[in-house]
């Protein structure tokens, strides 16, 4: 069953675009890319030749987005790249603009601890800074527009239609440019991993396995996610699901960004830029008590999480400017 993509993930994407849509709803976010699946059966899927199944992946995926079924040929993937994390650490090199779709089937089965920790924050790394990118185009044109404003030129329907979706987006007030700049802006890299790794598990989870939740973000829609075994009675959430892990890291990047109960961690972040100063993973988890049921115990694991794993040394990590064509990948991995 091992090849470039699996004939099971095109109803595994199925599944959940189907929950994915319900959902978008309830938190107003748009699904990231269109979930385009191939009408066949699974049996003309078995039948098309690898190099049209990396076709067919490498046009569903954007900018580099790409879907493995090992981790075997994960790890070819990121040599192929060159994507060591030692150098990046020391800030020599960049982070390779290689976006993993969702976790391998059989990520876990054989790796060794430090194994699995290296494999899980190259896999995530490059999707974090992925998110913080893209909000950081939205904030570069949310500043052209103030400065616009503010020199009392007009702006364009056009931009103004951005700026109303934009702030729709980020539940505020199109013309709140003070609110906006410390919502639109981008979160650390450190704290991201942090909570990747504890609320996956280091990407054990059947959350992050099954439906690409990295963050265990609730949703209280039913059939969204997935619903937690030890769940308490009478609790009616779920785990949501995303089709792609890109799309659970949009949504962590901007539920941190906009809900009133991160507020605290939003003016700290706020008061860091002020002072130009790197920001401190270790200080904005102290204001993440309410991300979890354990509160000030929850801070506590991250910042050890932080500490012991040296992640404040990718605080400075940057995305390479480099495309990466997922057909290489794809089909070098035959």
């Amino acid at each position: 069953m091992r090849g470039i993509i699996l004939h099971l993930r095109d109803y595994k994407r199925a599944a959940l675009a189907i929950m994915a849509v319900g959902v978008a709803a309830l938190y107003g976010a748009a699904i990231a890319y269109p979930v385009d699946l191939p009408e066949r059966t699974v049996r003309d899927w078995i039948a098309l030749p690898d190099v049209e199944k990396a076709r067919i992946a490498a046009d569903d995926f954007e900018d580099g987005m790409i879907e493995i079924g090992s981790t075997a040929i994960l790890r070819d993937a990121f040599a192929r790249a060159d994507y060591r994390l030692r150098p990046i650490r020391r800030g020599d090199a960049r982070v390779p603009r290689l976006f993993l779709a969702d976790m391998p089937e059989d990520f876990d089965a054989r790796m060794v601890v430090d194994e699995r920790k290296r494999t899980f924050i190259r896999t995530v790394l490059p999707l974090v800074l992925k998110a913080n990118e893209e909000v950081r185009d939205e904030r570069r044109r949310l500043i052209e527009i103030e400065e616009q404003l503010a020199s009392g030129r007009n702006i364009s329907p056009r931009a103004q239609a951005w700026l109303d979706e934009l702030a729709a987006k980020y539940d505020t007030a199109p013309g709140d440019f003070a609110t906006l700049l410390r919502r639109v802006d981008a979160v650390s890299p450190s704290l991201a991993l942090a909570q990747a790794i504890e609320e996956s598990g280091w990407g054990r989870s059947r959350f992050a396995r099954m439906g690409n939740a990295l963050f265990g973000q609730r949703a209280w829609s039913a059939g969204a996610g997935f619903v937690p075994v030890r769940r308490a009675e009478g609790e009616r959430y779920e785990v949501r699901a995303f089709p792609s892990l890109l799309d659970s890291v949009r949504s962590y990047v901007l539920n941190l960004n906009r809900h009133h109960a991160y507020r605290d961690f939003r003016v700290t972040r706020a008061e860091m830029r002020a002072q130009e100063t790197r920001l401190d993973a270790r200080r904005l988890a102290e204001t993440l008590v309410n991300y979890s049921e354990r509160r000030e115990a929850y801070v506590e694991t991250l910042q050890e999480l932080i500490e012991t794993n040296a992640l404040e040394q990718f605080e400075v990590a940057q995305l390479s400017t480099d495309p990466i064509d997922p057909r290489e990948i794809q089909l070098a991995s035959r």
